[in-house]
């Protein structure tokens, strides 16, 4: 039988230190402890993954796509296509708006509220620098 490069022939086994006694380890302090006093018990998460009660909000999801839409082809187009970042920044603004107020508050009508304000304010800049640069 071919023997492990790491086990030595005195002991046989793989290990090379010597077996620790009983009475050289601490007592355990919860040995005699019941089980199931102070010790947290595991809960099953429930099928819905925690969501009861608790709905999507659609208006809130279009608007923070249409705020990001609108902020990502202003940056990706340096403004030039401000004439559809523009609307798109309101409408992300308006049912960012609708949200907050369905909800009550909800993050996400907040953040879509935001990028809106922020895409609408450099879409109106953007299309001031270009019509200045096309009239001219």
């Amino acid at each position: 039988m071919a023997r492990h490069p790491y086990e030595r022939e005195a002991r046989g086994g793989p290990c090379d230190h010597a077996r620790v006694p009983s009475d050289f380890l601490p007592p355990d302090p919860y040995a005699d402890a019941p089980q199931d006093a102070g010790r947290p018990v595991f809960v099953p998460p429930s099928p819905a993954g925690g969501r009861e009660g608790r709905r999507g909000s659609n208006p809130a999801v279009g608007a923070l796509a249409a705020g990001a839409a609108a902020l990502g082809l202003l940056a990706i187009t340096s403004g030039v296509l401000f004439f559809v970042t523009l609307p798109a920044a309101i409408a992300g603004w308006m049912l960012g708006r609708r949200a907050k107020l369905a909800d009550g508050g909800s993050d996400q009508g907040n953040v879509a509220v935001i990028m809106g304000i922020v895409g609408t304010i450099f879409s109106v800049i953007a299309a001031a620098v270009w019509i200045l640069i096309w009239a001219t």
